[in-house]
């Protein structure tokens, strides 16, 4: 049955070792909740149909074949439990043994977390049990979310990417937040325009009156944080890098043992230019006389103006986003 839409619904979900007596080398499986004990990224995966055919329907989950990842583990994404699979054997006599896999299998990009086999995994296959969604592009909270066809990406399960366009690299974290479901937006997110983290690296550029590259580092906080810096950081968890705990540390005041706070470079220089006419234009004239300040152009008087302007200089000199040590 061909599917059009989300309510073309098909019943019949049977493998296609139940339809026919020829021998597939490709079939589609259910994972299991089976971990590999040996960390070699196996899983186990239950095809519907006669053990004759190849299927998995008079076997126990535990006794089915391992399957090994087709990709290499360079590249690796771990499919869950209840997802979809690709299924691949070498010959009609061990379809039950050295089984290889390709998956998950992920029908459209809001469900890269999580597929369902027996609901919308198989979309728009002329045997899924229902078609795919209209395409998320369709809607303008949506946009930006994900990549576009013409881009290399490497999607995250949940909120990340990493996107290479025409002289352009994107790593991304947070690209949407929740969202309330509206006839405008069928789905639980929209594009993040508030908190959204990433670095953009974009070549070609017009810098310095030729092209060259400009990297953007955007996020509410940036740490420049160094192995061996002062006050010094615990950066290798073996868990996590920088645990919560760690970064809460690093983000606290310094009087406490954070990082430093890094300072704005044209409002310091601004202020050493203050002291430094304040230094110099300062006079002390000797035998008990009061000190003067030599007059500048437009008379203005060094140490006066210092005065003025010190502690407004001092609050507005370090910045509270970005931190080093």
């Amino acid at each position: 049955m061909q599917n059009n839409g989300p309510n073309n619904i098909n019943t019949n979900r049977e493998s296609i070792y139940s339809n026919t007596n020829i021998y597939n080398y490709i079939s589609i499986g259910n994972v299991l909740p089976i971990e590999d004990a040996t960390g070699m990224n196996r899983i186990k995966v239950s095809i519907v149909g006669p053990v004759g055919r190849g299927g998995d329907n008079s076997i126990l989950n535990d006794e089915t074949a391992w399957c090994f990842p087709l990709m290499p583990k360079h590249f690796s994404v771990q499919p869950k439990a209840g997802e979809a699979v690709f299924i691949f054997t070498f010959s009609s006599d061990k379809q039950h043994v050295d089984r290889l896999y390709l998956g998950p299998i992920i029908s459209q990009q809001d469900k890269l977390n999580f597929d369902n086999r027996f609901g919308s995994a198989l979309a728009g296959f002329s045997f899924g049990p229902q078609g795919p969604n209209v395409n998320l592009k369709r809607y303008q909270d949506i946009v930006g979310v994900f990549p576009e066809p013409t881009d290399v990406s490497i999607q995250g399960r949940n909120n990340t990417d990493i996107i290479q366009k025409d002289n352009e690299v994107l790593i991304r974290a947070g690209k949407f937040i929740p969202s309330t479901i509206t006839k405008n937006n069928p789905y639980p997110f929209k594009f993040n325009k508030i908190s959204q983290g990433y670095i953009q690296i974009k070549n070609n550029v017009d810098v310095d009156n030729q092209k060259g590259t400009v990297t953007n580092i955007i996020s509410n906080k940036i740490n420049l944080i160094t192995h061996n810096g002062s006050p010094k950081f615990n950066v290798t968890n073996n868990n996590n890098l920088i645990n919560d705990d760690v970064l809460a540390k690093i983000m606290s005041p310094e009087s406490n043992g954070g990082a430093h706070r890094l300072p704005f470079g044209d409002v310091l220089l601004e202020y050493l230019k203050l002291l430094k006419d304040a230094l110099f234009l300062h006079v002390h004239n000797g035998n008990g006389n009061a000190a003067t300040d030599l007059t500048k152009s437009g008379n203005k008087q060094a140490l006066t103006i210092f005065k003025k302007k010190a502690d407004a200089l001092e609050r507005a000199m370090l910045s509270n986003n970005v931190r080093i040590n």
